[in-house]
Parts: structure tokens; C-alpha cells; sequence
């Protein structure tokens, strides 16, 4: 689990864009040409009913930021992260591996944070809700060890726009439940507008940055983060960074710079309070793309989703949600086994002017054995100007006051 500090952002948005026509229907993919890079049997995708209900209303976890939702693999219960970021319906590899999958490796591209070897296994099935696989077929596979980091190491499945790009879909984040219906069920004419963006791979949409246009924008549900911009945008937006945040994606953690947007419009909505990672490499799967919206802000909306109609409904949440929580200390970790292991510790931050650093682990704070409810109850909403003791695992003592340093 991560520690109640600030969370390491995740995402999988990284992966490489393959020319596989993610978005067209499935009856289109099918009769797809296959590129010389792939595999004969990414032509061979699942084939599903769709009832004229959709897939009914669908429960998720209301303390993730990330929608995981429940559905039913080759015929047995698991679970499926909701993510637009990504341009594959993907299997986790330890689900493969412990059910014999046959895999056919097919490309390693760069992630956050490294290479991450992909795979292709055939004849797969995922129920989502009522809709049925009809005619099982091929899936991406890959390593999905990484959302261990995010609490989310039971997740089999990623749901990327092969389907989510076909569907009309809805985040109802006032009752934590989501669902597919067939694309026109509800109209939106005064939806934002948004579109098939670069490589014909990608959910995208237009913002505004300090008055600045910003186009293309990425939407990505698989990302916990708020924003993140290019260091052109940066630049064109005279953007500020205060600290430093890490990120872990498929391929391990990444270090960014992190800011307060002072103005930041996305369709009619001016998003106050939003905070801004400068992504140096570029892992959203085309250059042309200038920046990314998570859930960091997208969790406060109820959201409807339709990109063959080339619309986005935000509806802001009643009542509103929570403020992010910002961290005082500038630690990033993880607590297990009675220690909190250090991963990041962010720039200008009372951690560091304590001389923590990544590897530390710490074992008791003000004498108390370490656990998650103390980290996340007792450390973590401290009030500003709390002094602490930290005892590291090694008998060294640290002391560390909190303050708001971003």
C-alpha cells in the first residue's frame, strides 16, 4: 500500500502506439489488415452481445481515485482497471502465467520508468456487467506488478479504448458505479468536445493553460495524477514549479517536476486548486500530444464519455468531492511489515531538510511502532508545525516538521 504522505502517481499511458485501428468497431478491427509488427492473432479480438441495456450499473472502490471495476475472465471473477490511456484491452502476466496462456512476445517499448515487454495470448473472454463474450479472442499481455505501488495488485484486466473507444460509457462518481451502454444512448450536444487524437490511439480533448491554448490534451482514467504538461507548454505557459513528485508506471518510477496551475479551463469548467507535472520524456504515445488529465481531476465529475459521438459530459459532484490532499512532509512510500519504506522524497520539503532519502525505512514515529493507521491517521494530516521523531530502521533518529511547501 502507499503510505498516507502523497501518493506515486501511477500510469500506463506510456505504451507504445501500435498501428492496430484501436478505435474502429469490432467488426472493423476484424477485417484489419495486420501490421508486419504484430502477431496474426490481434486480428482475432473478442466478439461481444451487447443487451440493449448495456452493461447495467457496475459498483467500484469509492477510495480509489481509479475505477476498478469487477468483471469475469476466461470465466472466473477478477478485476479491471477503467483506462483511456491506453490503446490495448490488456491481461496481466501473472494471470497468464498461472493459467498457461500461451504468449507471443511482440514488441518493448518505453514506459515510465523503462522497456516493458508486451504480449499477445488468443482466445481470451471478459464478461463486463451483462455484455458477453460471444467469440473469445486475442489480448495484449504485460507486467502488471507495478500497481502493487497503487493498491491495486489483485488487477487482472486494463479495459483501454478497444472497448471503452466503442462504447458510450458513464463514471457516476456520487454512487461509485460505472457502466457501458451502446454509443447515442444519451445525448450530449452541449457535451465537450473530444476526438481520436494522434496515431488514431488516443482520448483527447483542447484546455486552456494561463490563457493559453493547449491542444491536443490527453484524458486518462488509468492515471491518478491531475495534470501533466510538456516542457513546451511549460515554457509557452510561464508554468512555476514548487517541488518534485514520482510517478510509477509500467516500467518502475519516474521523478517529475510538480506546480500549481493558476488557471486551468477544461470545456466550461475552470478547475481551481490543480496541480501540474512537467513530463521531460515523452511516454503518452505520440509527440504531437501537449499535455494530461487524470483523475486527480476528473474525480470530481460525474462523467459521460462518448467518442463516437465526439463528446464529453462533465457534471461537477454533489456534494462537491474533497480537496487533494498535499503533503506536509514530502515523503513517498510505502508501509509494510511494520516499516515505511522511503521512495521519494520531494524537493524544498521538510523531508528533505531532514536528510531522508530513498532506501530510508523508518520503523517507529515518536516511538510508536509504524503501521498504516499511524502513518495515514496519526503522521500524515498532522497539522502544519508538528514537530516529529523518526526513528529509521537502522537506530538513526530524524526529526522532521511538517509545513505546506507547495
Amino acid at each position: 500500500m502507499i503510505s498516507g504522505f502523497v501518493k506515486i502517481s501511477l500510469t500506463l499511458a506510456a505504451l507504445l502506439t501500435c498501428s492496430e485501428a484501436a478505435l474502429l468497431p469490432a467488426s472493423t478491427l476484424l477485417a484489419q489488415e495486420t501490421p508486419s509488427t504484430l502477431p496474426a492473432t490481434f486480428t482475432e479480438r473478442p466478439i461481444f452481445w451487447i443487451p440493449d441495456a448495456g452493461s447495467g450499473w457496475i459498483g467500484f472502490d469509492p477510495k480509489s481515485d481509479i475505477i476498478v471495476i469487477p468483471v469475469v475472465l476466461n470465466g472466473h471473477p477478477a478485476k479491471a482497471m477503467i483506462d483511456t490511456g491506453v490503446d490495448h484491452l490488456i491481461v496481466s502476466k501473472a494471470y497468464a502465467d498461472a493459467h498457461h496462456l500461451p504468449l507471443t512476445p511482440w514488441a518493448k517499448p518505453e514506459s515510465v520508468g523503462g522497456p516493458t515487454q508486451l504480449y499477445t495470448t488468443p482466445s481470451v473472454t471478459l464478461d463486463v456487467g451483462a455484455i458477453r463474450t460471444t467469440k473469445p479472442g486475442a489480448v495484449t499481455v504485460m507486467d502488471l506488478r507495478r500497481l502493487n505501488a497503487m493498491g491495486l495488485a489483485d488487477v487482472e484486466v486494463v479495459i483501454g479504448l478497444p472497448i471503452l473507444g466503442i462504447f458510450e460509457w458513464q463514471v457516476d462518481q456520487d454512487h461509485h458505479r460505472f457502466r457501458l451502454l451502446s454509443s447515442g444512448s444519451i445525448p450530449m450536444a452541449d457535451g465537450i468536445p473530444i476526438r481520436v487524437g494522434p496515431n488514431n490511439s488516443r482520448l483527447v480533448t483542447d484546455v486552456s493553460i494561463n490563457g493559453q491554448p493547449v491542444s491536443p490534451t490527453m484524458i486518462d482514467t488509468g492515471s491518478d495524477s491531475e495534470v501533466s504538461i510538456s516542457p513546451a507548454v511549460a515554457e509557452r505557459t510561464k508554468f512555476n514549479t514548487q517541488t518534485d513528485i514520482a510517478s510509477v508506471g509500467a516500467g518502475g518510477m519516474a521523478v517529475q517536476p510538480l506546480g500549481r496551475l493558476t488557471d486551468f479551463t477544461l470545456g466550461a469548467h475552470k478547475v481551481s486548486g490543480a496541480y501540474a507535472t512537467v513530463e521531460h520524456a515523452n511516454w503518452w504515445g505520440s509527440k504531437e500530444i501537449q499535455a494530461l488529465i487524470g483523475m486527480g481531476v476528473l474525480r470530481n465529475y460525474n462523467m459521460t464519455v462518448d467518442l463516437t459521438a465526439g463528446r464529453m459530459l462533465l457534471e461537477p459532484r454533489v456534494p462537491p468531492s474533497k480537496p487533494a490532499y498535499r503533503s506536509t512532509s514530502g515523503i513517498q512510500g510505502y508501509t509494510r511489515n511494520g516499516r515505511l519504506s522511503v521512495a521519494h522524497v520531494m524537493s524544498r520539503s521538510p523531508a528533505a531538510a531532514a536528510k531522508l532519502k530513498p532506501g530510508d525505512a523508518i520503523c517507529a514515529i515518536d516511538h510508536k511502532t509504524v503501521s498504516k493507521d499511524l502513518v495515514e491517521d496519526y503522521f500524515a494530516h498532522a497539522a502544519p508545525g508538528t514537530k516529529h521523531l523518526l526513528t529509521l530502521c537502522d537506530g538513526t533518529l530524524r526529526t522532521i516538521t511538517l509545513h505546506s511547501f507547495y
